[in-house]
């Protein structure tokens, strides 16, 4: 009998993370020969887990780890320890152990390396000595601010989402990485006449946080297209999630678009998304649009699991030509890169005035689509269990 372990924090969050844990997790499970045990701070949902992902983790046990450090000790009792909680530090003392990264934390600037500095030479004047509270409150809070990757060593596989990821995590941890794609499962199958629609799929993050999805730059290139193409019946539709944070984003947005052939819809259920998925023709996507990679690599889409769930709706993606998507999407054979706004509005235009070139480009990505399904994605998990058993 093969013990597995399956670490993430996150169970109940039911987001890209928990599609490729819970994928995994079931699938080992099915295996003959192998127990399956997930780990993480609470019961794990199998009737929401089923509703909500599609997978069922029925034939798991669980067991209760509320860190890192919980996480590490429990590692012990397995033949593989799989982690797949982000930005985890946890240190594996199983035999095997796999490190599913989804994108590497970012210690190597020259900020984060003086406060490293300041902090290890605070804690070597402190010393292990017994201080009052106040002090031994100091020593603490330079522990926390050291750069600790000692953590690395105790695993002995990374599996990076893109050989985007995987580049960096050589880059930050010192360590080579196989690719793992996460396993979409497509929200609807390609089926149907095509309306004369562009969809833009993705979280409403506003862009002072950090990462975004660059709706605004996507809403100024359709106001400019908008006056270029001919078929007056072509509209844009923004649409996913949002919190409050970014509700000034997405209200500027919104009073942007007013009296435009655009449509913004925020927080739209699952059939609403689906529905608009079965009937648009081209995807616009833009993570990444005028970032550095050497100065934030974070900021660019890491994968891209909306674009493989795009093509296998048989919509044309056009992508930001950089980052995961790039590796996803074949340029000129399953969807279109572009390299700026004034590329994007060419092609664009170009493409919407060739229903034969979109039907050609279509039909290909929803091919490339089961590259990246869960059928795959399992095929790839056994050569790696089969190594291990082996």
């Amino acid at each position: 009998m093969v013990r597995v372990g399956v670490y993430n924090l996150y169970w109940s969050t039911y987001g890209g993370g928990e599609q490729v844990a819970g994928t995994l997790a079931a699938h080992l499970a099915a295996r003959p020969g192998v127990e399956v045990t997930l780990l993480g701070p609470e019961a794990v949902d199998i009737e929401a887990t089923r509703d909500r992902l599609g997978i069922d983790l029925g034939r798991c046990a669980w067991r209760r780890v509320t860190d890192d450090d919980e996480a590490g000790q429990a590692s012990a009792d397995f033949d593989l320890f799989v982690n797949v909680t982000y930005l985890s530090r946890a240190v594996s003392q199983a035999a095997e152990s796999w490190y599913y990264v989804h994108f590497p934390s970012v210690p190597t600037g020259t900020r984060a390396r003086r406060v490293d500095r300041a902090a290890r030479l605070g804690l070597r004047a402190l010393g292990e000595r017994e201080l009052p509270a106040a002090l031994d409150g100091v020593r603490e809070g330079l522990r926390r601010r050291r750069i600790d990757q000692s953590w690395v060593s105790s695993y002995t596989r990374f599996l990076s989402n893109s050989r985007y990821t995987a580049g960096w995590v050589e880059r930050f941890w010192g360590v080579s990485s196989g690719v793992l794609h996460p396993p979409v499962t497509p929200l609807v199958t390609a089926s149907g006449e095509r309306e004369p629609l562009i969809l833009a799929l993705g979280r409403f993050f506003d862009p002072v946080y950090g990462h975004s999805k660059k709706q605004d730059a996507l809403l100024d290139s359709w106001l400019e297209l908008e006056d270029r193409v001919e078929a007056e019946s072509w509209r844009l539709v923004l649409v996913g999630g949002a919190d409050a944070r970014s509700r000034d984003f997405v209200l500027g947005l919104k009073r942007r678009a007013l009296d435009h052939r655009v449509d913004i819809r925020v927080n739209a259920p699952r059939s609403e998304v689906a529905a608009l998925l079965s009937r648009a023709s081209v995807l616009w996507h833009a993570a990444g649009l005028e970032e550095d990679p050497e100065v934030h690599p974070d900021r660019f889409e890491h994968f891209g699991i909306a674009v493989v769930e795009a093509m296998a709706a048989g919509l044309v993606p056009m992508v930001f030509g950089a980052a995961g998507p790039a590796e996803v999407v074949e340029h000129d054979v399953s969807g279109l890169h572009w390299h700026d706004r004034a590329d994007l509005l060419e092609q664009t235009t170009a493409l919407l005035a060739d229903p034969g070139r979109r039907g050609r480009l279509s039909a290909a990505a929803i091919e490339r689509a089961d590259d990246f399904g869960v059928a795959s994605f399992g095929q790839s998990v056994d050569r790696l269990l089969d190594e291990v058993v082996g």
